[in-house]
């Protein structure tokens, strides 16, 4: 039998109190208040933290070509050298650098940075060279989910008809992709992937050998998350940006799902026109799949 959370259980499980209660009895709303607030602080560091994580996970990604690394993405993008080889890697393009470690010389390359993305036409708000430089928490995060949009999303609305935003072709792609999939419904980029259904149906979608559905739909969310992850990073090199305790979770970070679901985008650009769960020729190139990797296996 299912049941339906009330209202005020949901607010009362989501904030630590129940708001009408509150104020019924003014002698506990300033408690209830302040407990609130606690929560919804607590809720943001939380997201913060996976985001900071995610975007590190990114910016490496891409420097391990220029033969660099972050450790901290707020220490470490301070002296500008980071940043400047992260963008060359992003653009192709050369810039310029100070070498010296005085903080003039900081400010000087985090500019050189700043001014590259202006150049670019990149709409930078209220981000300014010091803001890094002084390992800004917020403008940090700011900053990179502005290259993430630019260097990675944006190129997602090429070919699209006008004035759709590169997040909603994103979500229009993810929708059909795992269209027909029992338990799977995508709506948003938090709360749709996160029993992590949503993750492997991409998969499955594409490489129906890779996954297994019935299996996956019996085994626990983090598993299902983690399964997903793995084979992605395993098969086809997507970075895994994400792990099982990010997801799941009472508070997703959108940014850092968009990010990763960006990257499964670029491997799988087009769902197949038969879907895998539904048409027959798809269940047999499925067990070809199944029949050739045992082959191998067996073979070495």
């Amino acid at each position: 039998m299912t049941t339906t959370m009330s209202t005020q259980a949901y607010y009362k499980d989501r904030l630590g109190f129940d708001p009408a209660e509150a104020l019924n009895d003014g002698s506990t709303f300033d408690k209830s208040k302040q407990g609130y607030e606690e929560n919804l602080s607590k809720f943001k560091d939380e997201r913060d933290a996976i985001q900071k994580k995610t975007f590190t996970k990114w910016v490496n990604k891409h420097l391990k070509k220029a033969n660099r690394h972050v450790g901290d993405l707020f220490l470490d993008l301070q002296d500008g050298l980071n940043l400047i080889s992260l963008l060359e890697v992003l653009s192709g393009e050369h810039l310029p650098r100070e070498r010296g470690k005085m903080r003039f010389h900081m400010l000087q390359n985090v500019q050189m940075a700043l001014d590259f993305l202006r150049y670019k036409k990149i709409k930078l708000v209220n981000i300014r060279a010091e803001d890094i430089v002084d390992g800004n928490p917020k403008l940090t995060l700011g900053l990179i989910w502005t290259i993430i949009l630019h260097f990675q999303i944006s190129d997602i609305v090429v070919g699209q008809e006008p004035n759709v935003s590169a997040k909603e072709v994103l979500l229009r792609w993810a929708r059909r992709s795992t269209a027909k999939y029992p338990g799977v419904r995508v709506n948003d980029f938090t709360s749709s992937w996160r029993d992590g259904l949503a993750f492997n149906a991409l998969i499955h979608r594409n490489r129906p050998d890779l996954i297994d559905w019935r299996s996956v739909r019996t085994i626990t969310i983090r598993e299902r998350l983690e399964r997903a992850f793995y084979v992605a990073e395993r098969e086809y090199g997507v970075t895994r940006l994400l792990d099982p305790e990010d997801v799941d979770t009472h508070e997703i970070d959108e940014k850092s799902i968009i990010t990763y679901i960006s990257s499964l985008y670029d491997v799988f650009p087009e769902p197949p026109a038969l879907h895998p769960l539904y048409d027959s020729e798809s269940q047999t190139k499925t067990n070809e799949y199944r029949e050739l990797a045992t082959m191998l296996q067996t073979s070495l």
